[in-house]
């Protein structure tokens, strides 16, 4: 890898860690913030979870541009199947007594049907890691240059534990592994993992 793709790649590293911790995994925002926040339709409307009809996730139809982007490869699983999850917003105070909202799944009978056992989704890597092969990284169906990733919510989000190091791609790649639905994760709101997750290049 040259230069300028390790430089890149460092950003993207970087960029990619602050967007979870402070904008939609995370999903967590400060309580006297909010009451600044709701003083501000729009900064309100940017940091909710909750779904109104000015909603950012309803003007983008996310689950609707998903097949502009990725192919169900043979045998594998729909992202719809994961975004048809609901989001309940909760409030929790850590051990400072700060108060903040995160986002807990609704899980679909459907996507229970998946848990435990391996599956096939094609997706685009988050890098996690400052390095050219990741063993853990984000999978999700818009490419980081997407104009909709800002957007994407935590139910279109797969936290990828890899079996063994893989290379980091721009393309769209084929992954394979044990899905581990998330009930509760207070820190960063993720709602599914991928257990010894591999690519599988058969499709």
């Amino acid at each position: 890898m040259n230069k300028f793709k390790k430089s890149f790649l460092f950003f993207l590293s970087t960029l990619v860690f602050l967007y979870l911790k402070f904008f939609f995994i995370n999903s967590k925002v400060i309580a006297k913030p909010i009451t600044l926040f709701q003083k501000n339709d729009l900064l309100t409307k940017a940091f909710s979870t909750q779904q109104t009809d000015d909603d950012p996730f309803e003007e983008y139809n996310l689950l609707s541009n998903i097949d502009d982007f990725v192919k169900v490869p043979k045998g594998g699983t729909h992202w719809k199947v994961f975004g048809e999850t609901g989001m309940k917003e909760y409030t929790f105070n850590d051990k400072d007594g700060n108060k903040w909202i995160g986002v807990r799944p609704e899980f679909s009978k459907e996507i229970k049907n998946l848990e435990s056992k391996k599956i096939l989704i094609q997706g685009f890597m988050f890098p996690l890691e400052q390095k050219e092969k990741q063993s853990l990284f984000l999978l999700g169906p818009f490419p980081v240059s997407c104009p909709y990733h800002p957007h994407t919510s935590a139910n279109l989000i797969i936290e990828v534990h890899a079996d063994k190091p893989i290379p980091f791609s721009y393309d769209a790649v084929n992954i394979e592994g044990i899905l581990e639905l998330v009930a509760k994760d207070d820190e960063y709101n993720v709602f599914f993992r991928l257990r010894e997750a591999k690519i599988n290049k058969n499709n």
